[in-house]
C-alpha cells in the first residue's frame, strides 16, 4: 500500500488511492481472536498509523492462518484524530492522549465501528489470488480492488450488530 506523504505529528495526510482500487473500501488482515473482539464489541475502533481516504466506509475483514478468508465487513465511521474519542476503554484513552502504538509509530487515526455484517459465502485466499486480486498484507490494510469489492458487495449479509 503506498505510504502516506511526509506528515507531521499533528497534520493527517490520507494514503493514496492506487489505480484499479476503490476509495470506498479497504480490507484489513487480522487473527481470529481479533475478529471475536470486534464482534463481540470488546473493541469498538480500527486504530491506524495513517489515515484512509476520507471516502472508506468499508473495512473487508480477511482473517489469516488458519482460515484464510475474507469472512465479514465492518462498515465504518468518518476518521477520528487523537483527543476525538470517548474515553471508554484503555485503548480509547492511550490513543487520546498519543501514547497508543504498533512498535515505534504511534496510531494518528481512529475509525469506530458502526455495524459488522458476516458475509453468506466467505473469500478464500486462493480464489483472490486465482481472480487477480491484491492480496492482503500479512499484518495491515490495502485499498480493495474495484472487482474484488464489487465482487463482494454482491454477497448477501448477515448482521452480527
Amino acid at each position: 500500500m503506498p505510504r502516506a506523504k511526509k506528515s507531521s505529528d499533528n497534520e493527517l495526510v490520507a494514503t493514496e488511492v492506487p489505480d484499479g482500487r476503490t476509495n470506498t473500501a479497504i480490507v484489513i488482515t487480522l487473527s481470529k481472536e481479533e475478529l471475536q473482539k470486534y464482534a463481540t464489541r470488546e473493541k469498538t475502533h480500527f486504530f491506524r498509523i495513517n489515515p484512509w481516504n476520507e471516502n472508506v466506509t468499508k473495512v473487508w475483514l480477511y482473517v489469516k492462518d488458519p482460515v484464510k478468508c475474507i469472512t465479514h465487513v465492518a462498515m465504518v465511521g468518518p476518521l477520528k484524530a487523537r483527543g476525538e474519542l470517548e474515553p471508554m476503554g484503555k485503548s480509547n484513552n492511550a490513543f487520546n492522549t498519543g501514547i497508543l502504538n504498533n512498535g515505534r509509530y504511534k496510531y494518528k487515526a481512529a475509525y469506530e465501528v458502526i455495524n459488522m455484517y458476516k458475509l453468506s459465502r466467505e473469500m478464500e485466499f486462493l480464489y483472490i489470488v486465482g481472480m487477480g486480486y491484491n492480496k492482503p498484507t500479512a499484518n495491515g490494510n490495502v485499498y480493495a480492488d474495484k472487482l474484488m469489492s464489487e465482487e463482494l458487495d454482491g454477497v448477501d449479509l448477515h448482521p452480527v450488530f
